[in-house]
This record gives structure tokens, sequence and C-alpha cells, in this order.
């Protein structure tokens, strides 16, 4: 049958309209593009670019409404784009919930989908994030300011805080982060309480900005710092109270905590302090900033100064049931290419905000804004060849809920706290932050403000994926995996406020208690439970507090793993051991790890539990480590296994293997004869009889029958190549040759 003209042409007209629908369903990806030289009222385009990010994320939500489905990409033009409140990226920005997502990996992220909304640098370019404004009209102080010390006079500078501030608490120029006038150091002349400071004649007084002083010390521990405000100083009777409590007692340390200068505390922002080029006070009550610049202007006045206005630039976060079971994430954000910078540091400022909300020794405050780049209810986000630096905080913070997520290929350098921080919730049975990768990432100079700061750091969060990271020049430790916060700890102790008691039996909160079998029923409640943590270097590290590790396993769940990670040249006095699982810590694995060239003045490797330790080398150690290069420590250890380690110590010697009790400890003593130990080998190139005596004991009773004393005969242990040469005893034990090259930043 023939067809008609207008059947014909309407049959001609359906099928446009389809074929152009089903285009429509084929659109390009949105593409918007911000620039510094910009302005909101253009079209967003390469050629008309927006101003700001916050016009350009209104404009993929506009698409979003008028139902736009494809993927996003914000391009960040090179400059400094400023963002003065924290831009918060919400679920109506990530993509939808997936009706079924796919079976978690073993560890870590996995393979993620790509991204459903894309912040990212253009082509090659450097743009750069910051909540800085510039500070401006500085006028060259006279000399007539009381107690400018005679150095600086005629070098000061003064200038107003910003209008809409009050206060802040770092600052920055165009190179750094500058220095905050800090007093000489001293030690407290006797212990007061968490509020109350006693200090040497003449090391505080009333100064015009009380308020806005500061008291950085060190109180009675080796391994924590706390900055707190002042509130009062008696001059007469040498005492001064503070705003906010310490973590514990203020008072001095104990005889062996390392200081760098013998002192542990010291007073910052007084003009009286203010005595070096790069240095500054501020005066909120005559919003006044002082400046002793670095870098001047033709006139000699400060240029490129910048005050942070907030800590946190960016939080993407979803919807968070705080007391309930189920949260809902924002699915598929990624950061590409950026620079973070110019954040503040949050500070303490009461004890209804800091009490009980501390993690392990208040070394971060439980779900608090302290990173420039937050995820608080995230899934299937990537962070990747992003900057994070010149910060009073912390870089990247993954808090309460956060599953397959990655940050690789970024630097961390020149952070006033930590680097990479995940965070889950406390204790109890809410089990939602797992599975994120942290991998090929270089972090350095971290905890330049706050000394305990660690680089990455695992709490309550759970097999994540942690690998091939650079981690140097830290204050304290590099890599955490903790909780350390008991069922029946006090509201106002360490994180007790984070635990979720009613998740908790009665009967385990009653029965806490620091044994292997208190934290087998405890253990589930332990999120930082099958962490895989390898492929790391790890070198200068806890060069300014004491009391620290490269890597430190503590108060966490099962299965956790430390394998194949290269720590070496860590040269500062103040560090015990390299690795250590420390208190309440069992049932982790430390394999094929090398301890080269490292001043470890307590142990080489520290298993206070059932830990095992597996074909690990020690080599070259620094000094004789006081509690043996395998330390055994204060609780039994039945049922740890010990094979095919290699121990080259010192010249001098010390302990291979050691039992090392509490003070005054008679009883549940750590036994090293209830060890499974074999097939180990030890050499001291001073002293062939060095092991004669543990193997005397140890094969009395059918332990350590395989073991042997000789040189492993590196190939190069010196220039990094720990395999064997084929005469080496390690191959007729079984020893697995490491590859230290495959350890740390990927080429």
């Amino acid at each position: 049958m023939k067809l008609s003209f207008k059947i014909k042409r309407n049959l001609i007209g359906l099928f446009v309209l389809v074929a152009t629908l089903g285009c429509a369903k084929q659109e390009e990806p949105i593409a918007i593009y911000v620039s510094v030289e910009g302005s909101d009222t253009a079209a967003g385009s390469l050629s008309k670019p927006f101003a700001t990010i916050l016009k350009a994320v209104e404009e993929v939500r506009d698409l979003r409404k008028k139902g736009n489905t494809n993927p996003a990409t914000i391009y960040i033009r090179e400059g400094r784009h400023l963002l003065n409140e924290t831009l918060v990226l919400g679920l109506e920005d990530g993509n939808v919930v997936p009706e079924k997502s796919k079976d978690f990996e073993k560890v870590g992220a996995g393979t993620l989908p790509d991204a459903y909304l894309t912040f990212s640098a253009y082509g090659d370019e450097k743009p750069v994030i910051s909540s800085g404004i510039p500070v401006e009209g500085w006028q060259l102080v006279s000399s007539e300011l009381q107690d400018l010390t005679a150095a600086a006079k005629g070098k000061v500078w003064v200038a107003d805080i910003p209008e809409g501030m009050d206060t802040f608490y770092t600052l920055y120029d165009t190179n750094e982060r500058l220095n905050r006038a800090r007093s000489e150091g001293f030690v407290p002349t006797q212990e007061g309480d968490k509020r109350t400071v006693y200090f040497p004649e003449g090391k505080l007084k009333n100064w015009d900005n009380l308020k806005d002083v500061e008291l950085q010390v060190r109180p009675s521990r080796a391994w924590a710092i706390n900055m707190l405000p002042l509130d009062s100083v008696d001059e007469e009777n040498k005492m001064a109270k503070t705003a906010v409590s310490a973590t514990y007692q203020i008072g001095p340390l104990a005889h062996w905590v390392h200081t760098k200068d013998g002192n542990s505390a010291w007073i910052e922002n007084t003009i009286d302090a203010l005595d070096e080029p790069g240095e500054w006070v501020v005066n909120s009550s005559t919003r006044k900033i002082y400046l002793w610049p670095k870098y001047v202007n033709a006139n000699g006045a400060p240029i490129g100064i910048l005050v942070p206005t907030i800590n946190e630039l960016i939080r993407v976060e979803g919807m968070i049931d705080y007391d309930g079971a189920i949260d809902k994430p924002v699915y598929g954000i990624a950061f590409n290419g950026i620079t973070f910078s110019h954040a503040d540091r949050r500070a303490w400022t009461d004890d209804a905000d800091q009490l009980g909300w501390g993690m392990q020794h208040d070394w971060d405050m439980f779900d608090k804004p302290t990173a420039m780049l937050r995820f608080r209810g995230a899934e299937n986000c990537i962070v990747t060849n992003c900057t994070f630096t010149n910060s009073g905080g912390s870089g990247v913070r993954f808090d309460l809920y956060a599953q397959r997520n990655r940050v690789e290929n970024c630097e961390f350098a020149h952070l006033g706290e930590a680097g990479i921080l995940l965070a889950g919730y406390g204790p109890g049975t809410k089990d939602v932050n797992h599975h994120n990768s942290i991998v090929n990432n270089n972090i350095h100079h971290f905890s330049e403000i706050t000394w305990h700061s660690p680089g990455i750091w695992a709490w309550q969060s759970g097999y994540n994926h942690i690998t091939n990271n650079f981690l140097h020049n830290s204050g304290y430790a590099a890599v955490l995996i903790t909780n350390r916060v008991e069922p029946d700890r006090k509201l106002n102790g360490e994180g007790g406020r984070t635990i979720r008691h009613h998740e908790i039996s009665k009967e385990i909160i009653a029965n806490t208690k620091e044994d292997y079998a208190s934290w087998k029923a405890r253990e589930k409640y332990n999120h930082s439970r099958h962490n895989v943590v390898e492929y790391n270097e790890i070198t200068h590290a806890v060069e300014l507090l004491s009391d620290g590790n490269c890597i430190y396993v503590s108060g966490a769940g099962t299965g956790n793993i430390v394998r194949y990670n290269y720590l070496h040249d860590n040269l500062e006095h103040s560090m015990p051991a390299p690795i250590r699982c420390d208190d309440d810590q069992h049932e982790t694995l430390i394999y094929g790890n090398v301890l080269y060239n490292n001043y470890a003045v307590s142990a080489g490797i520290a298993s206070k539990g059932v830990n095992d330790i597996i074909n690990n080398f020690i080599v070259a150690p620094r000094v004789v480590p006081k509690s043996g290069y395998l330390s055994y420590e204060w609780v039994p250890v039945a049922g740890s296994k010990v094979h095919h380690n290699i121990i080259v110590s010192h010249p001098d010697g010390g302990i291979a293997n050691n039992e090392r009790p509490r003070k005054g400890q008679i009883t549940n003593l750590p036994n090293l004869e209830d060890v499974d130990i074999d097939s180990n080998l030890y050499f001291n190139p001073s002293n062939p009889h060095w092991m004669d005596a543990h193997f005397e004991r140890m094969r009395a009773i059918g332990k350590e029958t395989s073991s042997l004393f000789g040189n492993p005969m590196f190939i190069d242990a010196q220039g990094g190549n720990f395999g064997f040469k084929p005469e080496s005893p390690a191959l007729k034990l079984g020893i697995e040759p490491l590859d230290v090259s495959k350890m740390g930043l990927k080429k």
C-alpha cells in the first residue's frame, strides 16, 4: 500500500523527534570554567568564564534541576581563588544512590566509577583555593610601642585586622606561613592541674592582649602538646590559669623525655617576643596586626600578607544520622590538580568543645572542621594530583561515613597539623568508615604547629589500603592505626564522649580490662581493623616530640597488616621504636619491613600483645636499643609468631629478644618461652658469641632450633639493596629478600 505524502511527512517528523530525543540523552559532559579574571554574570564558558567557584557550583545545580544528569567538570584556571565561607557540597551535587553497590574489595577502595562532579585544574595550570584576604594599609610602628624589643624597633609594621574578622591564628605571605612571635622556652616549676601552670620569674605577665596570648605546652607527657589560651596571670605568685583544660596536668616532663632545648613550654603572640623577620602578633582588642616582614616593597612595607578567614575550605557532606544507624553519603565528587592553601588553625577555645571529644591523647578532635578539604558522609570520592600546603590545620579529613574514597598522587607539605585523617564513629556498632585508599602521596613537614599531628591516621576506620606513600620530616608519628578509647572511659576523658554507650552491653563496659581476653570481647567495637599499611617509605620522623614511632598500632581491632615498609634514617634521639604495637593491641601482622640506620632508643620492633613479627630486617641501628631489637612488653605474648627475621646488631650488642615488664610488675609477665619463635638470623659484627645464651635457653625448650648466627650477606645494604648474595645463610632459612626500590613513591 502506498503511503500518502502527509503520512510520510509525519513519519519523517516522528523519526527526527525520536532521533533528537536520543541525541539529547547523549549530550556532551557539562564543562564550566572559572577564572580570577572572569565575571559571575558571564556564561561560564572557556572564553567567558565565571569569577567564582560558588557561581560555577550554582550553575551545575541549576542544570541538574533542568534535567541534565551528565557528568560535570568545573575547570579552575590559574590564580588564587578566594573562599571566605566554607563551600559545602551536598547530596544534590553528587550522583544518585546506586540501586545495588558492588561488593567491597578485600581492602581499599578498588576501581571507582567516573566522578559525577569534578573540580579540576585547567590543563597544566596551577589554581589555588585559598581563604586568605589581603592585609592593607601598613604603617611603620613608632619606637614608643610598649615592650617592643630593641632589635625590632624601626622594623615592625602595623595594620588593622580586616573588616568582618575578630581574630585569627595563622598569617601568610606570598611564600609561606609566617611564625607567630614566640618567647624563650621554660619548664614549669611544679605540677599544676589541667588549667594551672607555675612559671619561673618573668616568663609570664599580664600583657595588654592577654586573651590573645597562648601557652604552648607539653603537659607532663612525652606524646602530646597543647596550645592553650591564657585566662589570667598572677605575676607575684608566678602562677597562671588557662581558659581551656590541657590533656594532662601541666608540669615538668619525666627525666627520660627528649626535648630539643630542655624546655617544655613557651608563650606565643606577645610584642616582647617579636624579635625576628617573619614574626607577627595580633591584638584583637585594638584590632591591630604587628609584623616584622620578610618581604617588602620599595618603601619597606610588607607585601602579599594574607589573613585566613576560615579553617575549612570545602566540605563534602552527606546526610548524617548521628544517633541512628544509617547515613546517606554524597557520591562521586572529585578534585584534581588543585592547590589548597591559607586556611586557619582551629583553636581550642572552651572545655565544652574539647573535653571528651579528643581522639587518642587529643591528637585531633572528633568530627571537627580541622582540615582544608573535608568529607563527612562520602562515597566514591577522589582526590588526585592535588597539593595541600601552607595552612594552619590538616590537609584532608574523611569523617564518620566514608567508603570507597581515594587520595592519590597528592602532596601535603608545611601543614600546622595532620596530612590525612580517616575518622569513623566512636566505639560502638556503627561501623561505616572503611575501604578507602591512600596511595602514592608525598606527605612531609606536617605537624609544624601542633607537633603530635600524624601524617596518616586511621582512627576507628578499617579495611583501608595505605600504600606507596613517602612520609618524612614529622614532629611525631608518621602513620597511626588506633582507637584506644575503652568503653568504660569517663565522659570527659580522652574520647569519652565519642563512645556510643547505647550500642555496647553493660557487661562489656563493666568488665573492660587491657588484656587479650577483654580485647577479644571488645574487638567488634574497635573499627580500625584489617588495614593494610604497605610499601611506604618513612624517614626523619619524630623530630620534635618524644615517645613516637614511624608506624604505630594501638588499641585497634584485628587483622591489621604492616608490611614491606622502608623505615630509614630516623635520626632523632626521641624515637623509641620504628614500629610499635602498643597498649591493648593484638592480632597484628608485622611482615617484610626494612628498618635501617634508625636511632631507636627502646626497641627495633615493640609488641605489647599477641602479634606476629615475620621476615623483618633490622640493620645498622645507630644505638643499642635498651629494650631489645624485638621487645615483648608488659603483657603475656603467648601465641605470637616470630619467624624469619634478620637482626644485624649494633657492634656493642644488646638484647635480640627482650622481655620487658612494667616497673614493679610481678604477674602476667611477657614470657619469650610462650612465643612461637624460629628460623631467625642474628649477627653481631664484633661478637660471634652474641646469641649463645639465647640459643641455649630457647633450644632447651624446642624453640629457635633452626635459627642461625651469621652474616646475612646483603648485596649492598648501605646502597639500599637488601637482596642476598648466593652464599647467604638467609637463603637456607627461607627468608624472603626485600626490595626497597618498591617501597615509597611510585616513579
